[in-house]
């Protein structure tokens, strides 16, 4: 998914509209380099960054290009031994610079981080596990601190964007089904964090607290928000934990208040929240934010969603679906042009799952709440192969990107992104166009893989000009959704618009590697990608999330135009 991936941008008016897209033009280049190699250091050459850093920031990890791309990898880095031959923890952040992925040829030269020895060396000691199965990472609508999700440990990692520095770790809350963190995403506001407890069947939030200059004082694990998805006695068997990674920069790492248990097991309307054949299983997949901040979109494991008031305390469930409306494993979300817009995949092995769905975002607050199924979809798109048996040809769609107008939707199982455009009647979702991504054959293979040209795409994002995807390219290892997500090209795939044809294309592929104790198997396992602009003032304000939407589809018009009149006057 931002991604998204894990997705929303605004329904623009009045003067936002205009704040926003001032904002998005504004361009930052940089002059100071960082690079690294693979085995898990860093290496910098320091130099400045004109976002100006917090007090306790040590600038030495800037990139010298106008946005990065930053890369989860899933793999265990840590603890591999005889015993443990693919590791026991880790993971690897890989941050790319623009300067170099912009060239004909780009490079393949990231900035390299190890979740464990760079960033949270002391889990362990101080949260009772080490940080395990890095899934996602999202960026701060202001871009200044990156969010990183551990799925299998339930951690929280918050990174300073510009020096790469660690600032939290928080661990989620402990219940009777688990402990996790699948994704969390920012409200476009900046003032929360919400979390996706997955096993834990639990949405939580982690509020942002400001000085009145607007800088970052505190990020507080708001425990006596969190709203369990299932309810009942005896389901809170650990409170979360929070730590402050660093004394020095003047922001503080806390929780307060503490989880309730025996929440009820009902939603407003008095029906069951988790129940055989309403919704089966509400493991928490994709919290998406409506662009107002008040609302998320919580998809469920099991199919069905609630949209939750997540601006109340505790959060608040005011509108639910069940299966009969909403298929299972959905983790996708765009809004885009006052609507939202999400996506359903493969739940389990064999079964072929490719549907998207277009919801309003007229909700209500808390204590107020609608009728079940209520408002229906305002359109969905179902492909005809769904539930059926195609082995080896099922589809599965995952994650989402808005270009312009055009909603794009990877497919990990058939390798394709199908095109939905965005525009009127509004009651109508097709698929218009779809690119396949082993055309190219940019894709080949990597140690260990038995196959060839299996790009596997997963969670992407756009560059801010809109004319380049990035996407995370799984590996023949997969650690996470193995019966769709094994592909033979683990790294950074770049994809691009031929000028020619105007057809999509894979067009590079920048290798991964993560060996295991033996050497000869390659683990790397990328599981999402997103932009992460350079400069505090790149894109300030209430902003979208995982994926530019509206705001930078008006903000790049609005650019080609004043590029269009300036080649005009000249000629």
């Amino acid at each position: 998914m931002h991604p998204q991936l894990v997705t929303a941008c605004g329904h623009l008016r009045n003067g936002v509209v205009m704040r926003w897209l001032l904002a998005a033009l504004v361009l930052v280049d940089f002059s100071s380099a960082s690079w690294a190699d693979d085995s898990g250091g860093h290496h910098h050459d320091g130099g400045g960054n004109s976002s100006g850093p917090l007090p306790g920031f040590n600038q030495v990890r800037t990139t010298r290009g106008s946005f990065e791309v930053w890369l989860s990898d899933q793999a265990n880095t840590v603890g591999l031994s005889l015993n443990s031959p693919t590791g026991t923890h880790g993971g690897k952040v890989r941050i790319y610079d623009s300067a170099d992925l912009l060239r004909p040829q780009p490079l393949n030269n990231p900035i390299v981080l190890d979740a464990t020895l760079d960033l949270f060396p002391n889990a362990l000691q101080t949260t009772n596990s080490h940080t395990t199965r890095l899934h996602g990472i999202m960026p701060s609508p202001d871009f200044e601190y990156m969010a990183l999700n551990f799925v299998s440990s339930g951690h929280l990692g918050i990174v300073h964007g510009p020096s790469k520095q660690p600032v939290c770790l928080f661990r989620s809350t402990g219940t009777s089904t688990g402990r996790q963190n699948h994704m969390s995403f920012w409200t476009p506001n900046g003032n929360h964090i919400v979390v996706g407890n997955q096993n834990g069947r639990m949405l939580e939030r982690v509020d942002v607290i400001r000085h009145t200059s607007g800088a970052v004082k505190e990020f507080v694990f708001n425990a006596s928000s969190s709203l369990d998805f299932v309810g009942g006695l005896g389901r809170v068997t650990a409170q979360p934990i929070a730590v402050t990674m660093d004394t020095s920069n003047g922001i503080g790492c806390r929780v307060e208040g503490t989880v309730p248990d025996n929440q009820t097991i009902l939603t407003p309307a008095n029906r069951p929240k988790q129940a055989p054949g309403i919704r089966p299983l509400n493991s928490v997949i994709c919290p998406i934010p409506s662009s107002s901040g008040k609302h998320v979109f919580s998809t469920l494991g099991g199919g069905g969603m609630f949209v939750v008031d997540v601006s109340a305390s505790p959060m608040a469930i005011v509108a639910e679906y069940d299966l009969s409306i909403m298929n299972a494993a959905g983790c996708g979300g765009i809004e885009t042009q006052g609507y939202m817009h999400m996506d359903t995949g493969t739940s389990g092995a064999g079964v072929s799952e490719f549907s998207v769905y277009r919801f309003g975002v007229d909700y209500p607050l808390a204590p107020n709440f609608l009728l079940p199924n209520s408002p229906l979809p305002i359109a969905v798109w179902q492909d005809p192969d769904n539930g059926k048996l195609l082995p080896g040809n099922n589809r599965d769609a995952h994650g989402m990107v808005v270009i312009d107008d055009e909603l794009h939707v990877f497919d990990r199982v058939r390798n394709t992104g199908d095109i939905f455009h965005m525009h009127e009647p509004w009651n109508i979702l097709e698929s218009h166009d779809s690119y396949d991504l082993t055309e190219s054959q940019a894709c080949g293979t990597t140690l260990g893989a038995t196959t060839s040209n299996d790009p596997t795409p997963d969670l992407g994002d756009a560059s801010p000009e809109g004319d380049t995807i990035f996407v995370a390219l799984r590996g023949p290892f997969p650690l996470t959704v193995s019966h769709a997500a094994a592909g033979s090209c683990p790294g950074l795939g770049i994809i691009v618009r031929d000028p020619i044809t105007r057809e999509w294309q894979l067009a590079h592929v920048l290798p991964s590697t993560v060996l295991d104790f033996s050497g000869s198997l390659n683990l790397s396992d990328p599981h999402a990608v997103i932009v992460r602009r350079n400069g505090a003032a790149a894109v300030p304000g209430p902003l979208p999330l995982l994926g530019l939407g509206m705001g930078l589809t008006w903000s790049r018009r609005l650019r080609k135009r004043q590029q269009t009149r300036a080649r005009q006057t000249q000629a």
